[in-house]
């Protein structure tokens, strides 16, 4: 919208708030007028909301805001996606709008594609020939018939569907130019820039500093799928472009615009939590429930509430084996099939144990039912007969698998007879194999899983793979609660690099399971081609943040589920800042960091530069430096020894402390400043968090899950190739460079003011012993388990 207003100064903005809570849109005032769904006369109350997906609801309301603002007395109004950025004035749609048309379209493709990646013509074919992120309507009647016709469409169909041939609201509209008269599609190769387009579009930039494409002026950018937080990808709908393979000049348009995005406070609007999303009851809601609740018309026509305020998950399972258990109801109490609406009615509750005692008791106790002979004892003898079509079931079941090999040819086995051979998961408990002692980051991340796993009573046994660290080996607290049993789940808790190694030492250990689970941690917005072979061995994989799951899950065959560390200690009574040497009556400002995890991704030399920055004429605040294994990297030592040259007051900790030393002494500081370029996870600001301490942080990448501007002080920063690689960490993905003078300012406010540090340190303290307890933690675990578990026997 603020471009829109820098380029049409005179024009109406509005926006559609798609959701419940609108004191975010009135803060905004200035930049738009808030349309609410209630003034759109949206069809069927709650059912519209509740029926649709994010996406979906968001693409379903279009033709009626269009005909709200007509109906307001507009001429001409047109619509943008909210990922698109204005250039340039839309003189040629007002141009075309003036001369008479009703309708303007732009098309996704003005050429031919000429490679096979995605997406292809044919994906583009099936989304839709033109791109609903942009259209313009004039005041005509023509255009009020095609709003009509567009409505009747998206009433119950604007979905994802593409068996069906339905894309949202898109797809529809390949039909308009041939239903409508005075259609316009616009080819403009300046209008609707996109990664579905750019291959075959020239972005230049002439003497003038205008952008040109194919030597069209750029009117407007749609950077769909961008992530303004981790714009590595480019677009998450592709795999054409990254980031770093952009010619300069596109790169700049898009780092721009995440900058744009980033500074107006796209962190703090993604911690809104969706109002749709939810049961009135605090239950979130299903995608398949929205979809179930849509397509079963009877069952929507019992309803006598808001399907918001349903008490039980709306489940519609129409399976094979749900049709089975229905037909087995009927034949037993009917003597008869059921008819085609009883299955759509009863295929809504039988999902569940109550849903099928509800189907039982109904069909049982039927009109119909009683007038069968021996009504009385078939009700009575219903659980043995049931027992005894089980058993037969499974006497079937054992004679397939049992069946002696033919001495003819055999013909390929079904994966239903192999999964027979199986050995079923019966204990949701687990093999932890990882650092279990080593004091390490990834170490401790070990032993929290342990503790979530103890938290919720999910038994694990330990095998130590620390001979692949050089760390001192002396945490053991892992070890209390292990059991000694085997269990047919691994958790291999080693990095991608380290995986592969891992399952060798197990192989050589003689040690078997019946699935394998990796846990990874990375600090790019992608994994290296290198790490993809790590995937070969594994079922599936766990990360700790949702910057790791996006990193993983973009390459990955298998799952990827987000499983946080969990948090639980406290500091030792009494403790005294004496213990460490530091000094009294001071403000404690702590670096901390393993130079084994590469100086130049924590980079404390911009932590460094903000403290001095913030203490410049002040003699109130002391720099604490915990640092490990700096004698091994000697260069790096050095680097930091000369940087904190000018800082004679600078206490540095080498020493190897144990977790509880470690707890200790950030307990002793009073603040935590990490201006690192990447997080995996975040440990050091999670656990001055939990110990309610102020921190300030690069407000990207993983300790962006826990971080918010209402408990630590997120500092801004700009996103930058890497220009060589450090370590494991190619050249080329993104990473932050924090601005050391916004750092800077934050340490000051800390300085400052006491009881912004206390009120930042009380609110950090309730979030994070809340988002990382062990118990919420571990019960993520055992559910993830446990449909490994149901989906594993399910097939044998």
């Amino acid at each position: 919208m603020q471009s829109v207003a820098k380029h049409h100064p005179n024009a109406d903005r509005y926006c559609v708030i798609v959701d419940t809570d609108l004191s975010y849109a009135s803060e905004l005032k200035e930049e738009f007028t808030t349309l609410t769904l209630p003034q759109l006369n949206l069809p069927f109350g709650d059912e519209f909301t509740f029926q649709y997906t994010i996406l979906e609801l968001n693409t379903a309301v279009k033709p009626w805001a269009l005909e709200h603002l007509l109906d307001a007395g507009y001429d001409q109004v047109l619509y943008i996606d909210p990922d698109i950025y204005l250039y340039n004035p839309l003189t040629e749609v007002n141009d075309l709008l003036s001369a008479g048309a009703s309708i303007v379209l732009t098309p996704h493709l003005l050429a031919p594609m000429t490679d096979e990646k995605n997406p292809t013509e044919l994906d583009i074919r099936i989304a839709g020939t033109y791109n609903l992120g942009f259209c313009a309507l004039s005041n005509q009647g023509n255009t009020r018939d095609f709003l009509h016709w567009w409505q009747g469409k998206l009433k119950r169909d604007c979905v994802v569907d593409f068996k069906r041939g339905v894309f949202v609201d898109q797809s529809w509209i390949d039909l308009v130019p041939t239903i409508f008269e005075h259609v316009k599609i616009l080819r403009h190769h300046g209008y609707n820039v996109a990664y579905w387009n750019m291959a075959q579009r020239e972005i230049t930039e002439n003497v003038d500093g205008d952008i040109l494409v194919n030597g069209d002026p750029l009117t407007f950018f749609h950077f769909s799928g961008l992530n303004p937080s981790n714009p590595q990808p480019f677009s998450k709908h592709q795999n054409r472009f990254r980031m770093d393979s952009l010619d300069p000049l596109t790169s700049r348009l898009a780092m721009d615009y995440c900058e744009t995005v980033r500074a107006n406070g796209i962190e703090k609007y993604r911690a809104v939590p969706y109002g749709f999303g939810f049961f009135q009851d605090g239950r979130p809601i299903p995608d398949t429930a929205r979809r179930d609740f849509r397509e079963n018309e009877t069952f929507r026509k019992t309803l006598k509430q808001s399907p918001f305020a349903q008490k039980a998950d709306i489940v519609v399972d129409d399976s094979p084996a749900t049709n089975a258990r229905i037909e087995r109801v009927y034949d037993y109490f009917l003597w008869r099939k059921p008819e085609p609406d009883a299955l759509k009615r009863y295929h809504v509750i039988v999902g569940t144990t109550r849903g099928y005692y509800t189907l039982l008791l109904g069909v049982a106790l039927s009109p119909e039912s009683r007038k069968q002979p021996r009504w009385i004892r078939r009700v009575l003898f219903w659980p043995l007969w049931r027992l005894l079509q089980n058993t037969l079931a499974r006497t079937d079941s054992l004679a397939i698998a049992e069946k002696p090999a033919s001495t003819a040819k055999p013909s390929k086995p079904t994966k239903q007879i192999t999964a027979l051979n199986s050995k079923p998961i019966t204990t949701r408990g687990i093999n932890l194999i990882g650092y279990i002692a080593a004091e390490l980051g990834i170490g401790e991340a070990t032993r929290s899983l342990a503790r979530a796993c103890s938290a919720v009573n999910v038994p694990y046994s330990v095998v130590d793979v620390g001979f692949q660290s050089s760390n001192l080996q002396r945490d053991t607290q892992a070890l209390k609660n292990a059991s000694k049993e085997h269990f047919a789940i691994d958790l291999v808790y080693v990095n991608a690099d380290q995986t592969e190694s891992t399952i060798k030492h197990l192989q050589d250990l003689k040690h078997e399971s019946t699935y394998k689970i990796g846990f990874w941690h990375w600090e790019q917005p992608q994994i290296p081609a290198t790490h993809i072979a790590a995937f070969a061995d594994l079922d599936e994989v766990w990360v700790p943040s949702n910057f790791v799951r996006d990193a993983v899950a973009a390459v990955s065959p298998v799952p990827v589920i987000v499983i946080p560390h969990a948090l639980q200690f406290e500091a030792t009574p009494a403790v005294q800042r004496s213990s460490f040497g530091l000094p009294e009556n001071k403000v404690l400002a702590l670096v901390m960091y393993d130079f084994h995890s590469y100086q130049h991704r924590k980079n404390p030399k911009a932590a460094i530069a903000a403290f001095r920055l913030a203490t410049q004429n002040r003699d109130d605040a002391v720099l604490v430096v915990k640092t490990i294994n700096r004698d091994k990297h000697p260069e790096a030592s050095q680097e930091l020894a000369d940087y904190l040259a000018d800082l004679p007051n600078t206490v540095i900790i080498d020493d190897f402390l144990t977790r509880q030393q470690t707890w200790d002494l950030q307990y002793c500081c009073d603040l935590l400043i990490s201006l690192h370029r990447a997080e995996g996870f975040g440990l050091a600001p999670a656990e001055m968090m939990y110990l309610g301490k102020a921190v300030v942080a690069t407000g990207w990448s993983a300790n962006m899950d826990f971080m918010t501007a209402s408990n630590s002080m997120p500092v801004d920063f700009k996103l930058k190739p890497l220009e060589h690689a450090v370590g494991a960490y190619p050249a080329g993905p993104l990473w932050a460079e924090a601005d050391i003078e916004h750092a800077a300012d934050c340490i000051t406010q800390l300085l400052d003011q006491p009881e912004l540090r206390s009120r930042l340190g009380k609110q950090a303290t309730l979030d994070i012993r809340r988002l990382l307890n062990p118990e919420t933690v571990g019960r993520t675990v055992a559910a993830r388990l446990q449909t490994i578990i149901d989906w594993h026997n399910r097939d044998l």
